[in-house]
């Protein structure tokens, strides 16, 4: 390449010449990008169909099975006067799908989003092809026979899928893969809930982590594909149903959603420790994970016998319809917030299938109705109607839980069909969001089950989450053993020119000894004195499968140079080593990527 100095003595026609050809060459490689631009927007159309149509099916499975269940078992199950079947038929359900879940799909349990986001981030956006089919089918039978679930983490999960197969079937590169993933997901969400805006902010900010014009248009085109889809097959219905009363008027009354956001953050922090503390008791459980969605479809069943009208079982819009309506008393509010929460937590946290977007609108609206209900009676004057609150927690719930304030900020009007809601909404939300931040240091409902596995999810993610440990460690360790002397491993350091050696005893990892350790030791004792003696058996470990930024936050956090990397199912069995050299090949591979 010429350097300015020479470019400045050349002629003048050979300047213009040259500065043709860069013209040229620079027009060619925007067209390119163009064209591949183009190309993208209309896969991110193909994409938002296929979602649409994903969400259509689901939809519909789920109302075949909530007909055999409900209308078809449930008449035939009275014992006593009382329909024992609502607590028997969310255990059938799990039952049924326990054995299929571990068979043929383990990633379809639980609420999905956090599964598509290991793809995206770790995967290049593959997900296996079973996945949507399988998803369907369990989902909509965990849900269909009373689970305490929502629909959009399924068909976050369907759509990402199908967003995947296009991308493999036109052989794309892994990053367009993702993008066509997240174009899948937003079109599902969008035309679950029918609110395009919403959908494609659900994929932008919970799960992409970007927003940009390259990103946002083949998501936007997708997120509104899928909802006409769905909204010409459905009719251009609103998910549940706000009384037009249910607005906002009067600025002074935001000091009191901004209390709702304080207090809303901290609910959201226990909602998300709730959550994993169930799931948490059913991994110690000595029963086998076939059998444990049973259990958990137990006690859903035993808690939604007592309000089977108010939405515990199932999606539960039937419940938020009624608290939007005024019918439902202060204190049922409050129980009803606290049954949904434990049914959820005990309907995924045992493996069923499903989403806890809906739940958490639940939830928010059960208990921003029960403020709203105090606000009132203590801030009359203030107070237009305590029900709008519920919509303010809908918002505020999720925004602090899934760390995602952007999406509800527009997605609950969307849905309600009431844009006067965005002052509330927004300082309700960003306040709720602010408070579980400083609680949970940026993690998040969906996060936290990847993180619990070393993949971290941060807000303003880092290049390195993209790259895997298994990428760039070094594979081929030096590794000494226990009985050698210090002096064998100095001659090793120099020769190697290496500073970390693992010590490995009969095939198994049993500590690290460095050249730090080494030093510490007089050279004229170092004949006399055996690893063993200097060894640090304190061992601190990676997998394989982690993100090397989460691998580089424990050699901070430890103080250390090199990490050996264990087989997950092996602890004892080593399988390479990272060093920071292998980190700086990560972030050269990572920015490498991004460029391109």
């Amino acid at each position: 390449m010429l350097d300015l100095i020479s470019f400045k003595y050349l002629s003048h026609y050979k300047r213009l010449k040259i500065s043709s050809l860069i013209n040229i060459k620079q027009h060619a490689k925007i067209t390119r990008r163009a064209k591949k631009w183009l190309f993208l927007d209309v896969l991110g159309m193909v994409a938002g169909v296929a979602g649409g149509l994903g969400a259509i099916i689901f939809r519909l499975m789920i109302d075949i099975n909530h007909f055999i269940f409900f209308n078809f078992l449930l008449p035939n199950i009275n014992l006593f006067g009382l329909n024992w079947g609502i607590l028997i038929l969310p255990a059938l359900g799990g039952l049924l799908m326990g054995p299929i879940i571990m068979k043929f799909a383990p990633e379809t349990k639980g609420h999905g989003v956090p599964e598509v986001m290991e793809a995206v981030a770790l995967k290049g956006g593959k997900i296996r092809k079973r996945v949507a089919i399988f998803k369907i089918i369990v989902s909509s039978v965990t849900i269909g026979s009373g689970g305490s679930a929502g629909r959009e983490g399924p068909i976050a999960q369907i759509g990402a899928s199908i967003g995947s197969l296009c991308g493999e079937i036109f052989k794309l590169d892994p990053h367009d893969v993702r993008l066509l993933v997240v174009c899948g997901l937003s079109a599902g969400i969008a035309g679950t809930f029918n609110a395009p805006l919403g959908g494609m902010l659900f994929g932008l900010e919970v799960l992409y982590r970007e927003i940009g014009l390259f990103y946002a248009i083949p998501v936007a085109l997708a997120s509104v594909v899928g909802a006409a889809i769905v909204s010409t097959y459905y009719g251009p219905k609103p998910s549940f149903i706000a009384p037009s009363s249910l607005t906002f008027t009067n600025p002074s009354e935001l000091i009191l959603y901004f209390i709702l956001g304080f207090i809303f953050g901290i609910l959201s922090v226990l909602w998300v420790k709730l959550f994993y503390k169930i799931e948490d008791l059913f991994n110690i459980i000595r029963l086998h994970d076939r059998y444990k969605l049973a259990l958990g479809g137990v006690v859903t069943g035993l808690i939604g016998v007592f309000y089977p009208e108010h939405g515990i079982l199932g999606v539960g819009y039937e419940g938020i319809n009624l608290a939007l309506a005024g019918e439902i008393s202060l204190m049922v509010l409050f129980i009803l917030g606290i049954l949904k929460m434990v049914a959820t937590a005990f309907t995924i946290g045992s493996g069923g299938s499903g989403g806890i977007f809906a739940p958490s609108l639940y939830i928010g609206t059960m208990f921003g109705g029960v403020l709203g209900l105090l606000f009132d009676s203590i801030f009359p004057e203030l107070v237009n109607e305590p029900f709008t609150y519920s919509l303010a927690g809908m918002a505020a719930l999720f925004a602090g839980a899934a760390q995602a304030p952007i999406t509800v900020m527009i997605m609950i009007p969307e849905m309600s069909r009431d844009y006067s809601l965005f002052p509330p909404l927004m300082i309700s939300s960003a306040t709720s969001f602010i408070i579980s931040y400083l609680f949970l240091k940026g993690s998040s409902i969906y996060t936290l089950k990847l993180e619990r596995r070393g993949i971290k999810f941060k807000i303003g993610k880092a290049i390195l989450e993209y790259i895997k440990v298994e990428e760039v460690m070094t594979k081929k360790v030096i590794s000494v053993r226990k009985d050698i002397p210090l002096s064998a491993l100095e001659l090793l350091v120099e020769e190697s020119g290496h500073h970390n050696f693992p010590v490995i005893e009969k095939g198994k990892l049993i500590g690290m000894v460095t050249y730090d350790e080494l030093l510490k030791i007089p050279p004229r004792e170092r004949s006399k004195i055996k690893i063993e003696d200097i060894l640090n058996k304190e061992i601190h470990i990676a997998y394989k499968d982690e993100s090397v930024q989460s691998a580089l936050d424990k050699m901070y956090r430890y103080k250390i140079s090199a990490l050996p990397i264990v087989d997950e199912n092996d602890p004892d069995h080593l399988v390479g080593i990272l060093t920071h050299s292998d980190v700086l090949r990560a972030y050269e591979i990572a920015i490498t990527s991004s460029l391109e």
